[in-house]
């Protein structure tokens, strides 16, 4: 396990390296600062200013529909196993107003009623991603009906980063953040 900063001193250095400035949200900043995944991060501050660069970007673009962007770190979070990168994307996809119905799904994808044809495509290219780190031509063509370029170029990205942050997670053995008291571990008690 990577050790956790005290929450003052993870605030101290998120402040000093400005990284809430990377995010077009305050409140999702200030937030930001006290999850113990930036207590572990910022244990390596200057790697941890360009990881949040990134990743704040990624959350808070306007290219890319949010929802699927919370699909794609739901399914990267299950099929990763990493439980702190589901469960705490599980409070921010009801922020979103996404259904238990989708957010479970992401579970079992092809037993969900709820997931339309788009949504089916970019589970497809999350699941290809994380078995091959190549999405396949079927599913390339289907995704190209449906995404510009540059809706593209972020899903890919999308992908990626969270698949990333899975492997952070886990092996650090991040603890969950309490961003929502009715998710203490896996939905229903069921980890992948």
């Amino acid at each position: 396990m990577i050790p956790l900063l005290s929450q003052d001193e993870a605030q101290r250095r998120f402040a000093e390296l400005r990284i809430g400035e990377a995010l077009d949200n305050p409140n999702l900043a200030a937030a930001m600062s006290k999850l113990n995944v930036m207590r572990a991060l910022l244990q390596n501050p200057a790697v941890t200013a360009a990881q949040s660069r990134l990743g704040g970007a990624l959350m808070s673009s306007k290219t890319l529909n949010p929802r699927l962007r919370e699909l794609v770190i739901l399914r990267t979070g299950w099929r990763t196993k990493s439980e702190y990168e589901f469960c705490q994307h599980v409070a921010i996809a009801r922020q979103l107003q996404m259904s238990d119905e989708e957010i479970l799904g992401a579970r079992d994808p092809a037993n969900c009623k709820a997931f339309s044809e788009v949504d089916r495509a970019v589970i497809a290219m999350a699941d290809e991603l994380h078995e091959n780190a190549e999405v396949s031509a079927k599913t390339w063509s289907a995704l190209e009906r449906f995404f510009s370029a540059a809706e593209l170029v972020e899903l890919v990205l999308v992908s990626g980063f969270w698949r990333m942050m899975a492997g952070f997670l886990k092996t650090a053995r991040i603890p969950l953040d309490p961003i929502d008291p009715t998710v203490k571990g896996w939905p229903e008690g069921k980890a992948p």
